[in-house]
């Protein structure tokens, strides 16, 4: 046993020792560099320590190593003590070095005083090693250069904690916070009970059977770690109350938008690069693509804002709810009191999200970064997504109707539309009295139910020859309220953002996707987690896309089970995208004829061409990578004409602008492009690192 830790313990400091080659052999920032800023990596001064840290870190631990072996240190005592010296210069080298990179740690507080503080020990206990030697003091001598390897063994110990981190909190930034600890304090614990409780542990090893002790906890460690993958609150919903009817399946996808090719693409990119738990395509209202369990029910989030705005246009359309009717005068209120202009908000203000209530909701979920004072706005003026605001809607719903939300989902919908993993017991609402008085009603559905709900909206609320929702309120509840540039200013969204979406009615109507005219008209539901239901009119196409969290996710630890909205986009994106290439024309008109083609076309939301911002580029890089720059220089300047809206995503433009010029030799131009694109994107290490060498 003790020869094979010995081994184990060798190999790691070994192979770990030669990570800092990944840097040196690196064209560009890689591992750890990834996260620092291009103004840090230009930085000559943290150039200088970050490479003194992990070269003489890795000596340190390529060496140290060998001191603990006893055969060597009495065959060659001289070999021991230049290694030792060696081993105590670096750490004198790589030590401070990484005391002051610490202060560059992501993460804030965490990581740059565990990392600081971990850095001043390791030089201490190094030191102390160092003298107690040259007193002659052999035994404090072995006790502190123990310690100090602890430290070195560090380096180890942190790359195999971050990915188990990693993978628990989904995320680098939390993980990297724990690490900066948990790489070198235990190491220092364990050294510590080695040192001064060797044989007390020897006696409880025996004594407490720690063995099976540790076999045990190292099963019952695996067993919750793999339970904490799974989703245990989807194994408590109730059966179905009744039998539904299933959407009809395509059986050939001749004359369909989609190909076979198209959608085992996205089913790969689903598998392997997304969270997706499921996700349902119905195309003239039958199913071209299952991925997953589509019969999986799972919590909507607020994709159920969406559906309870769906089921207030049975009270619209008949009087019982009036849309400019005051809260106030339906009696709305909260124990610390609503303001009188709070009251003034009208039930068409509360499902817009423009209430001017700024109160606290029941369930959280408020927009802490766009929420003003309480009184600060009168109602209509001002959008913000806020919780209250739905929650009270849901109120207003139940009290006009006299039935719960639940109810008026399972008359309206589930039975109807013959859902088929229906259980109204399965609904449940989340309140908090102390927040506020009005509960969140939490919808709870399977993806196929959702599909279905889908396609009721893209037929304009008409469902086998009866109207359960009037075509008004559809085109009502799916028109914008609040304009791009509105929604843009809240949530710090760039004018170039390929993906922009404006407000109406608890829905999200596209305003511009990646320059495809296919969704002119669309609209989508949206909740957190990864919860979709799409609807595009054009093409008659319904989406429904869902995450469901595993154990972590839903406890708050980690949020490694949750597909962001700037991946399905990706997604919904490549799905859509079906119209034929720009390259296609290639073969018959040169790049100028192209060029002109395109400006012709454009506007042409019937062209059967696929032409966007994104489409030229990538145009552009294809003719770069065939060395035909002066054609690809071509198709960027032309993008910077066609989408005037520069902002960020514009940098992209002038990144590739800028290496195609280089590749001409035309350095000034060059570097006036990559200024531009700084300009555009401050952050970017790789145009730093390429404006350095052209300035230098």
């Amino acid at each position: 046993m003790k020869k094979l830790a010995w081994i184990v313990f060798g190999a790691l400091s070994i192979l770990i020792s030669f990570y800092p080659f990944t840097y040196y052999l690196a064209d560009e920032p890689v591992a750890l560099l990834l996260s620092k800023s291009a103004e840090l990596l230009s930085s000559n001064v943290y150039n200088i320590f970050f490479y003194t840290h992990i070269t003489f870190g890795g000596i340190a631990l390529l060496i140290g190593w060998l001191q603990f072996s006893k055969k060597l240190r009495r065959k060659y005592m001289n070999l021991h003590r230049w290694i030792g010296k060696i081993y105590v210069v670096a750490v004198l080298l790589s030590g401070p070095a990484g005391f002051y990179i610490a202060f560059h740690a992501t993460g804030g507080l965490s990581p740059i005083l565990g990392f600081s503080i971990g850095a001043l020990i390791w030089v201490l206990l190094t030191t102390l090693g160092y003298t107690t030697i040259r007193k002659g003091n052999v035994e404090a001598h072995k006790k502190w250069m123990m310690y100090s390897y602890a430290g070195t063994f560090g380096a180890v110990t942190l790359r195999l904690w971050l990915p188990i981190l990693i993978l628990i909190f989904g995320n680098f930034t939390e993980a990297y916070q724990v690490v900066a600890w948990l790489s070198w304090v235990p190491n220092l614990i364990v050294v510590y009970l080695i040192l001064n409780k060797k044989e007390v542990l020897i006696s409880l090893y025996r004594k407490l059977h720690i063995k099976k002790v540790i076999i045990t906890t190292t099963v019952l460690a695996g067993i919750t770690f793999l339970l904490s993958f799974a989703s245990p609150q989807t194994w408590f919903y109730q059966a179905p109350s009744f039998k539904g009817n299933p959407l009809e399946k395509v059986t050939s996808l001749n004359g369909s938008s989609f190909t076979q090719d198209k959608l085992n693409e996205v089913a790969q990119y689903l598998k392997e690069e997304s969270e997706t738990t499921s996700m349902m395509v119905l195309e003239n209202g039958k199913i071209v693509f299952e991925y997953g369990d589509v019969s999986e029910i799972s919590y909507l989030a607020s994709a159920r804002k969406s559906i309870l705005s769906m089921l207030y246009g049975k009270y619209v359309d008949n009087g019982m709810i009036d849309l400019q009717e005051t809260i106030g005068s339906i009696g709305l209120d909260e124990d610390d009191g609503l303001l009188p202009i709070e009251k003034q908000a009208t039930v068409e203000h509360l499902i817009t999200a423009r209430s001017g209530v700024f109160h606290p909701a029941a369930n959280g979920g408020a927009d802490l970064n766009n929420i003003k004072e309480r009184g600060s706005k009168k109602p209509g003026e001002y959008f913000v997504y806020n919780n209250w605001d739905f929650n009270a809607a849901g109120y207003i719903l139940e009290k006009k109707s006299g039935n719960s939300v639940y109810q008026e989902l399972e008359q309206q919908l589930a039975i109807p539309l013959g859902f088929e993993d229906w259980n109204i017991e399965n609904q449940s609402t989340s309140v908090n009295e102390k927040k506020s008085r009005y509960p969140a009603h939490h919808m709870h559905l399977s993806t196929r139910d959702l599909a279905k709900i889908g396609q009721l909206m893209l037929q304009e609320g008409s469902w086998k020859g009866k109207q359960l929702i009037s075509k008004k309120w559809i085109q009502k509840t799916t028109t914008t309220v609040t304009p791009i540039d509105t929604v843009n200013a809240r949530y710090g969204i760039d004018p170039s953002t390929p993906m922009q979406r404006a407000y109406s009615y608890m829905w999200w109507p596209f305003e511009r996707f990646y320059d495809n005219p296919d969704f002119d008209g669309a609209y989508t539901a949206s909740g957190a987690f990864g919860h979709f239901i799409t609807i595009i009119p054009k093409r008659n196409v319904v989406i429904v896309h869902k995450t469901t969290r595993d154990l972590l996710t839903l406890a708050g630890f980690s949020n490694r089970k949750n597909t962001p909205k700037w991946r399905y986009w990706w997604i919904l994106r490549n799905l859509m995208l079906n119209r034929k290439s720009i390259s296609e024309l290639a073969e018959e008109k040169s790049a100028t004829e192209i060029i002109e083609f395109i400006k012709t076309e454009y506007n042409n939301k019937d062209s059967e061409y696929a032409i966007s911002e994104r489409l030229i580029n990538e145009y552009g890089l294809k003719l770069a990578e065939e060395l035909k720059h002066e054609d690809a220089i071509k198709f960027y300047e032309l993008n910077l004409i066609l989408y005037p809206s520069h902002g960020y995503f514009t940098h992209r433009i002038y990144k590739y602008y800028g290496q195609s010029l280089m590749a001409l030799g035309r350095n000034t131009e060059a570097l006036a492009a990559f200024e531009k694109a700084l300009e555009f994107d401050p952050g970017n290490r790789m145009v730093s690192g390429i404006l350095s060498k052209l300035k230098y």
